[in-house]
């Protein structure tokens, strides 16, 4: 990809420029309230051009404004052309770098997706945006846009919304537009998806062995989606995927143990597959993923040379300047190419003008820092709000919660983890590891609120509970049982579950983390509550609901089957027929299709037609391969229930596997419409926005090229413009309907000029069928050769049935059909098109043709001249 490209294209940079702009392709953390020397350095003499905090970089909100502002004015003092994106991973929830008191606790993204609603990713997003952009800060490596598809996974866990890859990929939109419209440039992570793994990146490098089809359905949905709908930065993982690389490469071969983050198969996903054209930077090299196998300095270098833009390297002064310097000489060595990182520089410089990143933070902008009392109190608000909306009854026996109106007379104990110095996560990022299994000490006082006897007993690894605590819990009413990832924290799961067995119904279990701790053991834990983050406002809300201050309104979002939708192959039976025909009736009124036309339609033998009880898929393979979905219906009371989504991956495959078993290999090509048979040639502009936003959700890119137009003429009276007509007539060309002995010369010169397959097949197709007078050809009168050619066919012509929506222009069954307008290529330029198009309409008027369509027309004004109107518009949508 980028990989030892051609230096002598530009010329060579000088010494000062080449480090200027390789230093602003690095990302640099420190240590510290203030800036130290070794950032200082960094930012002078390095030319760094990114900057990452964490909880080690904040104590108060007057430190933390001070600090990006003195950030700032170094680098201005210092030459910069631009200002430093300064970065943090607030990614909120378990992952918050800038805590309470100095920001409100927001929820994170598992929260989140347990609200079941979007759009409070969004408000959260939102409040994220403006905290950051209080304190100067401009970029955010969130949302996080795993699939935590792995119980077990040490790292992602609450981090990502959902195991459900749509969810997850509603969410992550809703976060990237809050903060991308509150002024701060999100990051999606970790790409190509970090949820399917038992491993810790930071501590060793995870493989996840899952092939391209796999990845496609699952890991990769969140970041197509969010690619899609335009964002703008996306951090790569440090994990092995052998599946993406060359497949006939065996598993032992190097290339497949090399990390996401350093693997240019990966990066071409992103910039070949997906299309996108924004800056890609590397997780930290300093993580064992990648420093303990290839090392953090060559590291940076390889992660360049795959095609990452930005290397982030966070805690060591050493190990940043010796990657900086490794950089430099693989660009004066060739290793690395001048256009690589002239590209790269062209990114960053670019999102820095668009989110206005300057140097040092702007006196009229102050007034956001002293206003931290009132936003805090603001944001807290809504988080609790949004708390409320999380916190989720996974069950509960009847009468147990909540508990007893009698409160202040209840017995209660209370049960909790206490710290224990293990744990992995993602931390060294940020000094908090995100797999403690020890809960806040301070939870119960927020029990005592409501209980003042309330009793607290603390229990830890390798202890058993004292006599006097196992005599306060036998005596007690109420047993409330805080655990955080006891999934994975052996002693806390046997004692919830002794717990359990010995108390049943007067034990309510609260998963402060992970909701899959007792997820599972629902006859030992019979009233189990998770909350999916250990913050003091989560545990609150879940208080509020065992107390009956509230009510449960959060629901799983994970440990739930996906639902299997009974889709199935539409077969030839009436009843199949029938029942697609009455759905498409019912979900595109305005576009009714014949009964014996739409069989026709049905019948390509390129077609593989999918039928569910609540809707239909229609898809084509055509030559190349190329595959087509032409249509995608549910019924309006079934949406919303993944059966879209469900025909769109099935066709997805079958068109696949249809290729492959053809022998033409991987599909070329993936879009939204039909070429033949006919539908709609793309997606007609005047489609609701819902049905355009599925396919955005569903992966597919919105075409940037000119929109498609079906055009139609009233051929009744004149077929064209006097004028028109009267330099048609001083050409000196013939015409005449095509012929079987001019097949062999129109078939020729079809191939050679014109390249659509589809064009020369509709040719061949009128042939097989002794059609051949629907074609009007063009003829050189001193050579006799043709020249040009165009089809010209009536309502009822093989070629017209192919057209699903022909009688739905305005002369109905007496509308008429001219495709494949080509001249050949010798005769160009000289009016032939333009005459064969008047001699057609000419000739179809006179067969009693009324309106003619043109179909699929890109051009503008050529056949706006011959008096032709817009009747249909479309835009593209590929995959």
């Amino acid at each position: 990809m980028m990989t030892e490209q051609n230096n002598s294209a530009m010329a060579p940079w000088s010494e000062d420029e080449l480090r200027a702009k390789v230093g602003q392709l690095f990302i640099v953390g420190f240590h510290g309230h203030i800036a130290s020397e070794d950032i200082r350095t960094l930012i002078t003499i390095h030319k760094v051009g990114a900057v990452i905090l964490f909880l080690r970089n904040v104590s108060t909100a007057t430190q933390l404004t001070e600090l990006t502002t003195s950030l700032q004015e170094i680098a201005a003092a210092s030459g910069h052309e631009q200002g430093l994106f300064i970065a943090i991973d607030q990614e909120n929830g378990l992952v918050t770098r800038i805590k309470p008191p100095v920001a409100a606790q927001l929820p994170g993204s598992m929260a989140l997706g347990a609200t079941g609603d979007a759009s409070n990713a969004f408000k959260i997003a939102s409040a994220t945006a403006e905290t950051l952009k209080a304190f100067g800060i401009n970029m955010n490596y969130a949302p996080i846009a795993d699939v935590n598809s792995e119980p077990k996974n040490p790292v992602i866990g609450v981090r990502s919304p959902s195991d459900d890859p749509e969810t997850v990929g509603r969410f992550v939109s809703a976060q990237v537009k809050g903060l991308s419209e509150g002024g701060i440039l999100p990051c999606v992570k970790h790409f190509p998806g970090h949820g399917d793994t038992a491993v810790d990146s930071h501590f060793g490098l995870p493989v996840i062995a899952k092939s391209k089809a796999e990845l496609d359905a699952c890991e990769l949905v969140p970041f197509r989606r969010a690619v899609v709908e335009g964002v703008e930065s996306v951090m790569t993982a440090h994990i092995a995927m052998p599946g993406i690389g060359d497949p006939s490469l065996g598993e032992d071969h190097p290339s497949k143990k090399v990390p996401a983050s350093l693997n240019s198969d990966a990066i071409k996903i992103l910039r070949d597959e997906m299309k996108f054209d924004g800056m890609i930077v590397s997780d930290c090299l300093e993580m064992d993923g990648v420093r303990a196998t290839f090392g953090t300095e060559k590291g940076a270098v390889m992660a360049l040379k795959a095609g990452t833009d930005c290397a982030m390297i966070c805690h060591t002064m050493s190990t940043q300047v010796g990657a900086i310097e490794q950089v430099v000489q693989a660009v004066k060595s060739g290793e690395l190419s001048q256009e690589a990182i002239r590209l790269s520089v062209n990114r960053v410089r670019n999102l820095k003008v668009k989110y206005g990143i300057r140097a040092p933070l702007v006196a009229q902008e102050m007034w956001r820092i002293r206003d931290t009392n009132s936003r805090n109190t603001r944001q807290a608000g809504l988080a609790a709000d949004i708390y409320a909306k999380s916190t989720t009854v996974v069950r509960s026996e009847p009468g147990s919660i909540p508990i007893s109106s009698h409160t202040m007379n209840t017995k209660l104990v209370f049960v909790s983890p206490g710290k224990t110095p293990v744990g992995g996560g993602a931390v060294e990022s940020g000094e908090e590891k995100t797999r403690e299994p020890y809960t806040p000490a301070s939870y119960i006082d927020l029990i005592q609120v409501h209980n003042p006897g309330a009793i607290d007993v603390r229990f830890h690894d390798g202890f058993k509970l004292s006599r006097e605590e196992e005599k306060h819990i036998a005596d007690s009413d109420v047993i409330i049982f805080a655990t955080r990832n006891a999934s994975l924290s052996p002693y806390q799961k046997d004692l919830g579950l002794s717990l359990g067995k010995k108390y049943g119904n007067k034990l309510i279990v609260v998963a402060t983390c992970d909701p899959y701790d007792f997820l599972e053991e629902k006859a030992e834990i019979k009233n189990y509550i998770t909350i999916y983050e250990p913050t003091i406002p989560a545990f609150k809300a879940a208080v509020d609901i065992i107390f009956g201050i509230a009510k449960s309104r959060g629901s799983l979002p994970v440990g739930t089957p996906p639902v299997k939708h009974a889709i199935r192959g539409l077969t030839t039976s009436n009843e199949d027929f029938e029942h697609l025909l009455q759905m498409w009736k019912t979900i595109f009124p305005k576009w009714p299709i014949e009964r014996s036309r739409m069989q026709k339609l049905l019948r390509q033998p390129s077609g593989r037609h999918y039928i569910h009880e609540k809707g239909f898929c229609l898809s084509f393979l055509t030559d190349g391969p190329h595959g087509k979905i032409a249509a995608v219906g549910v019924l309006s009371e079934y949406r919303g229930n993944g059966l879209g989504t469900a025909f769109m991956k099935k066709a997805q495959a079958e068109l696949r596997s249809m290729a492959r078993a053809n022998g033409d290999g991987e599909l070329k090509s993936l879009e939204i419409g039909s070429v033949f048979p006919r539908f709609w040639p793309q997606v007609p502009i005047d489609f609701p926005q819902e049905f355009k936003d599925f396919f955005l959700h569903s992966g597919f890119h919105k075409s940037t090229a000119p929109t498609a137009r079906d055009l139609y003429r009233d051929i009744r009276g004149p077929v064209a413009p006097l004028e028109t007509l009267e330099r048609v007539s001083k050409l000196n060309l013939k015409f005449s309907p095509w012929s079987p002995e001019l097949y062999e010369e129109c078939m020729t010169k079809q191939r050679a000029n014109f390249r659509q397959i589809g064009w020369v097949n509709a040719y061949e197709t009128l042939a097989a069928r002794n059609q051949h007078h629907e074609v009007m050809v063009a003829f050189d009168p001193d050579t006799n050769a043709q020249i040009g050619w165009t089809l010209m066919c009536s309502h009822s012509v093989i070629i017209s049935d192919a057209f699903a929506f022909l009688p739905l222009m305005p002369s109905k069954e007496k509308t008429g059909l001219i495709a494949c307008v080509g001249v050949d290529e010798s005769a160009r330029g000289k009016g032939v098109g333009l005459a064969l198009l008047v001699k057609a309409m000419e000739h179809m008027r006179e067969r009693g043709i009324e309106g003619v369509c043109i179909d699929w027309v890109v051009i503008r004004g050529f056949y706006e001249r011959l008096g032709f109107e817009v009747c249909w518009e479309y835009e593209g949508y590929q995959w």
